[in-house]
C-alpha cells in the first residue's frame, strides 16, 4: 500500500469492506497527478462520520474552470483510469456527476463541480481528501434543515384515502398483485409521514431507512402484514394498515397541527364497508 495512501486516507474509510480501501488507493492514484482537479472531498456517510460496511464511496472533486466542460464530457474515460466497472451511469442534469458499480460491487460515486461552483454548492458536507488552493474555506456551512412540512403531511393522507378509495375496484378486478402493491404503498406513505413529522433529521442515505424513525414509529410499522397476492392476505393487510394510518397516522397529523380530512375519510371508510363488508 503506498504512502500518500497510508498518508492521506481518512479514518472515517475504515469502517468500509477492505475492497473499498483499494478502490480509494487506485482513484487517490489518479486524482494526485492531475492538474485539473484542484481539490477531492468524500461525502456522504463518509463525511457525516457514520459511514458502515453498507456505505458507498462517495467522493466530491472540484475541476479547474476552464477544464470542467472537457473533463465532464468525458467522465467515462476518466473513470476507467481508475477502475473497471460493469455499470456506469450519469446523474441527470448534472454535468460530470455519475454513479458506478465495479466487478466486485463495490459502488464509486462522484460529484464533479468546477472550483467557481463551490461557494453555492448544495453539497455541503465533505471530508478534505486533497486541497491544493484550500479551496474548503469557500464551501458553505451546511444549511440549517426545516422542520415538518405540514402540506406535505397533509397531501400523504389525503393521497393515501384516494388510493384507499380505489382498493375495492382493484379487488372486484382480482388482479391480486396490483392489490398488493397497493398495501405496499399505503405502508410506505405511513412511513414517510413519519419521516416527515421527525424532521428535522441528520442528513442520511436513503439506505438508512429506519434510522428516520423513532422506536415506537418503527414498532408500529413492523407490526404491519406484509401482503402476499391472494385474497386472504391482502384485504386484512390493507384494513390493518388503514386502522393503523386512522390511529398513527391520524395522531401524528394533529400532533403537528394538522387537521385531520375527516369528511373525505368518512366517504372513504363507508365506500370500502359496502365495496368490501365491514369488519
Amino acid at each position: 500500500m503506498s504512502e500518500l495512501f497510508l498518508e492521506r486516507r481518512p479514518a472515517a474509510l475504515d469502517p468500509l469492506p477492505a475492497g473499498y480501501h483499494a478502490l480509494f488507493e487506485r482513484l487517490l492514484a489518479v486524482v494526485e497527478p492531475d492538474e485539473r482537479i484542484r481539490a477531492m472531498w468524500l461525502s456522504g456517510s463518509l463525511a457525516r462520520g457514520v459511514a458502515d460496511a453498507g456505505s458507498d464511496l462517495d467522493v466530491i472533486l472540484a475541476v479547474r474552470d476552464d477544464d470542467f466542460a472537457e473533463f465532464a464530457a468525458s467522465w467515462q474515460e476518466w473513470l476507467a483510469t481508475v477502475t473497471p466497472t460493469v455499470l456506469a451511469r450519469p446523474l441527470p442534469h448534472a454535468a460530470g456527476c455519475f454513479y458506478s458499480t465495479t466487478p466486485e460491487c463495490l459502488r464509486l460515486d462522484v460529484v464533479t463541480e468546477p472550483v467557481a461552483g463551490l461557494p453555492d454548492t448544495p453539497h455541503r458536507r465533505r471530508l478534505v481528501v486533497l486541497d491544493r488552493d484550500e479551496l474548503d474555506a469557500v464551501v458553505p456551512d451546511p444549511a440549517t434543515q426545516p422542520g415538518p412540512n405540514r402540506e406535505r403531511m397533509a397531501s400523504l393522507v389525503e393521497e393515501f384515502l384516494r388510493q384507499h378509495a380505489i382498493f375495492p375496484a382493484m379487488v372486484a378486478r382480482e388482479d391480486w398483485l396490483c392489490v398488493a402493491v397497493g398495501v405496499q404503498q399505503a405502508q410506505t406513505m405511513l412511513y414517510q409521514l413519519f419521516v416527515e413529522a421527525n424532521q428535522p433529521l441528520p442528513p442520511m442515505g436513503v439506505k438508512q431507512w429506519s434510522a428516520k424513525l423513532t422506536p415506537s414509529q418503527r414498532a408500529v410499522l413492523e407490526g404491519l402484514p406484509g401482503p402476499s397476492p391472494q385474497p386472504g392476505s391482502v384485504i386484512p393487510a390493507m384494513r390493518a394498515t388503514a386502522a393503523v394510518w386512522r390511529s398513527e397516522g391520524r395522531s401524528t397529523l394533529e400532533a403537528h397541527g394538522v387537521d385531520w380530512p375527516a369528511e373525505l375519510d368518512d366517504a372513504v371508510a363507508r365506500h370500502c364497508d359496502r365495496e368490501l363488508g365491514a369488519d
